[in-house]
């Protein structure tokens, strides 16, 4: 069925047959270029760009469901969550050796500069298919950074890490456990402290983002979520401090 799809927070997306369009933009160049390099890597499972035409881009259709918030409970399963992070340690080794010259992102690099960040990897970014992961899709504020910038933030849309507890979501006395569950499945050496400490940090970042787009797009809806990204960041403070 074509026809604007649903979810869509900072780009409206259309759907043209088994395609999409999305507004472009001056990274959209580098995002195609990485999204052909991942596939050339062997990461089959993101649209592949099919062109710019005029002020949209058109790529390829991830098929599945991608669910909208508030999520439903199945998102929650331990599986998924394992799922998500070997299949985030797969785009993040594919994205080794993508050529960054002359690249233009539309969100600064992040130190140490390791791989190429999806920067918005969570469960309203994939795509589902019977209870699986089947893709990934917007990859529009990608940029180079650090492995845990992503599975951090990962970690706090599906533990998920936040002050208040989604219905039908696991609450903070099982985030530990699952927080190792997803850094056993990306085989990182991290530590549920690490992760914690880059949570806070990027959910500030986020909440800056969002007032900047808020003056840049006219959209005072993104002051709230700003305003809920520092909320859930103060709360993992406190709670890390009670540890």
């Amino acid at each position: 069925m074509n026809g604007e799809l649903p979810g869509g927070n900072m780009n409206a997306v259309v759907r043209d047959g088994d395609t999409v369009l999305r507004q472009a933009g001056p990274w959209t160049p580098t995002v195609h270029r990485l999204l052909n390099h991942l596939a050339r890597a062997g990461v089959d499972w993101v649209p592949r760009p099919l062109g710019i035409e005029g002020d949209r881009e058109r790529l390829s259709l991830v098929e599945g469901e991608v669910p909208l918030y508030p999520l439903p409970n199945w998102v929650w399963a331990d599986a998924l969550l394992e799922d998500g992070a070997r299949r985030l340690r797969q785009l993040h080794d594919a994205s080794v050796g993508f050529d960054t010259e002359g690249a233009v992102w539309q969100t600064p690099p992040r130190l140490p500069s390791e791989v190429i960040c999806h920067r918005d990897f969570a469960p309203h970014n994939l795509a589902f298919a019977d209870g699986a992961i089947v893709g990934a899709i917007d990859f529009d504020f990608c940029s180079p950074g650090p492995r845990l910038w992503d599975v951090a933030y990962f970690a706090t849309r599906i533990v998920p890490l936040t002050a208040a507890t989604p219905e039908g979501a696991p609450g903070m006395d099982d985030a530990r456990r699952r927080v190792e569950l997803i850094l056993r499945a990306y085989a990182s050496e991290a530590t549920w402290g690490d992760v914690l400490r880059v949570a806070i940090v990027r959910l500030y970042d986020l909440a800056e983002m969002s007032i900047g787009k808020a003056v840049e797009l006219g959209r005072p809806d993104l002051l709230r979520g700003a305003e809920g990204y520092v909320r859930d960041a103060q709360f993992l403070r406190d709670f890390a401090g009670d540890r």
